[in-house]
Parts: structure tokens; C-alpha cells; sequence
């Protein structure tokens, strides 16, 4: 399925800066769905694949050297972008209706799709990871497939303080507007679209205000995060809500049954309000995981803290065979 998918798509394009993070473009066997996805280096080898499920937070794969650091450790980056994030389709407009959302068949859905295209890729254990709104799409892989080694939840909204948390007040404000009504959420979307189309830098620096390692990585990979800006300028409404309302409303409280029974890592970062930490450390236990902290970054805190993940992965992955067919 990859080598034939990589062989003829006619979508491939390379618009990251480096073509070793070139996105391809995989039909789903049997269905219309297509998703994009960076494999880095373009090809599989026979290095422990780290599967990342994009978040609406950033659409766009780890920095390079993110990339290198992880090759190095035994680690292939492979970025699946998720439906409607980029040029390929979205989700049918069924799913994204409040109703539907409120269902979590999106959800459902989602995480479906990404275990069927990893298991056409080949992988077998593999470490998972999710990055603030795309860990619910993870948490249901995990309870779908066997293939996975390990699960990194990184940066995780279940909080009872969440709202307390976005900073600056004008974005907590933003987005809560977007979940209220369907006449808010286009309004909100409109002034976040004008907002990127000035100055996305900015824009994703007071978004990442509280952790000085967010804002350096920012600063370090302009290019991928002006790329994202226009990514988001893109997006319909109605994923902006999906994905929201999902991580922020409706997926907040994971079942302890289920998470106490597989192997998985909650990362977070110290660059964070002290009542986050605390709380995010009442979850972690609720649900039987381990937690780590880095001591950089916050939303994008595995990969402003490369050292600390590998050190994680390493415990977690030692002995074990990545295979691919």
C-alpha cells in the first residue's frame, strides 16, 4: 500500500522547506477517503515509526531537527494529517453537526480512518502521539489497535480548569464564541482568519505566551508556522468547531478502565500555571497513567523538549522490533 501509493500520487508536493518532509497524498482501500501524510525521508525503514496525529494547534509536521533527533535516537517521524487540514477532503458535513459532535462520531470516525491507513502503511509497534486537540483521535486508536507499543498523550486539554488556562483572555473569549452558536462560530472564525492573515507569527506567539520554550521553537520555524497560519486561514468553520467543542466540552473525562490497562505517557510542560500541573496530576492519576514533565514548552512540548521525549521512549520501547511490510 505505501510504496504504491508513494509511486503514483499525482499529489505529492513539498511545501515544507525540505523535501525529506515532503507530504504524500494515501487513498483508504475500498473508500474515497484520502489523507496526507510526511513520512520523513520519504521512505519506511526499519527504525521504530513515531506516529503523530496532527492537531488543529498546528497542522504541520515536527521542525527538521525535531525529525533528525529522533532518527538519531531510533525514531522515523511519520506526520498523518487529518481530514479537511490540508488539500485533502474533509469529513462529510454529517459528522460535524453538533449533534454528531456531541456523539463523538467524529471522533469514532477519525480514529477508524488513521488505524486502517497505519495499518495499510505496515507498522507494527509503533508509538503513537497526540498533541492537545488531536490526543481524543489517539485515545481511540489505542482501544482500536494492537500495533501500538506506546501512546504519548502530550499536552492534554482533560482539565477542570481548561478555560483558565488559554491565554491571552481575547483568545479564551475567541473560542468560546466558536462553541456557543453557529452564527458565533463564523464570526469568531473571521476574526481569527484576519488575524493570521496579518501577522501568524504574532498570532501563534500570544497563543504560546505562558511557555518561553513554545515561543522559541515558534521562533526557530517561522516558515512552518506562517505555513499553518494559511492552513487555518482554509478550514471550514465546522472543524474549527468539531475540533474545539470535542477536546474542550465534550471529550474532558476519559475512562480510567480503559487507560489503566494500556501502556501510555501523559507529557506535559512546567512552563504552565501551577493549578494546571497540580490538576493535570489529579487526571493522571485517576486514569493509572504516568506523567512526565519537560521543563520546556507547553502546547508544543514534545518537540520544544526532543531530549525529554526520547528519554521516555526509550523506557517504554526498549526490546521491542519495529516491523514494516
Amino acid at each position: 500500500m505505501f510504496k504504491r501509493a508513494q509511486q503514483n500520487d499525482a499529489a505529492r508536493h513539498s511545501d515544507r522547506g525540505s523535501p525529506r518532509r515532503d507530504f504524500q497524498r494515501f487513498s483508504i482501500s475500498d473508500t474515497s477517503i484520502e489523507i496526507e501524510a510526511m513520512v520523513y525521508n520519504n521512505t519506511l525503514s526499519d527504525l521504530t515509526p513515531l506516529v503523530i496525529i496532527s492537531p488543529l494547534e498546528l497542522a504541520m509536521p515536527p521542525s527538521v531537527a525535531f525529525c533528525e533527533k529522533m532518527w538519531a535516537a531510533g525514531f522515523q517521524t511519520i506526520f498523518l494529517r487529518r481530514p479537511g487540514f490540508g488539500k485533502a477532503p474533509g469529513l462529510p458535513d454529517a459528522l460535524l453537526t453538533r449533534q454528531a459532535v456531541k456523539e463523538r462520531a467524529a471522533l469514532a470516525a477519525e480514529a477508524a480512518i488513521f488505524t486502517q491507513l497505519v495499518d495499510e502503511m505496515g507498522l507494527k509497534n509503533y508509538i503513537l502521539m497526540g498533541a492537545g486537540t488531536s490526543n481524543s483521535i489517539c485515545y481511540r486508536m489505542a482501544q482500536l489497535s494492537a500495533n501500538i507499543k506506546h501512546s504519548i498523550y502530550s499536552n492534554p486539554l482533560f482539565h477542570p480548569g481548561i478555560w483558565d488556562v488559554i491565554r491571552p483572555p481575547w483568545l479564551r473569549a475567541m473560542i468560546r464564541q466558536t462553541i456557543q452558536s453557529k452564527s458565533g462560530m463564523k464570526v469568531a472564525v473571521r476574526g481569527l482568519r484576519a488575524l493570521l492573515r496579518r501577522d501568524p507569527i504574532w498570532f501563534y506567539k500570544q497563543f504560546a505566551q505562558k511557555s518561553a520554550g513554545d515561543v522559541a521553537y515558534i521562533e526557530r520555524n517561522k516558515r512552518d508556522f506562517q505555513r499553518a497560519g494559511l492552513l487555518l486561514q482554509k478550514m471550514k468553520p465546522e472543524i474549527f468547531f468539531y475540533n474545539l467543542q470535542s477536546a474542550l466540552v465534550e471529550d474532558t473525562r476519559w475512562d480510567a478502565e480503559f487507560t489503566g490497562t494500556r501502556s501510555a505517557t501523559i507529557l506535559s510542560g512546567t512552563e504552565t500555571l501551577d493549578d494546571w500541573k497540580r490538576d493535570i496530576k489529579l487526571e493522571a492519576d485517576r486514569l493509572r497513567l504516568p506523567i512526565e514533565f519537560a521543563k520546556s514548552g507547553d502546547l508544543f512540548v514534545a518537540y520544544a523538549s526532543p531530549d525529554r521525549l526520547i528519554d521516555i521512549l526509550k523506557r517504554h520501547t526498549e526490546g521491542a522490533v519495529s516491523e514494516t511490510k
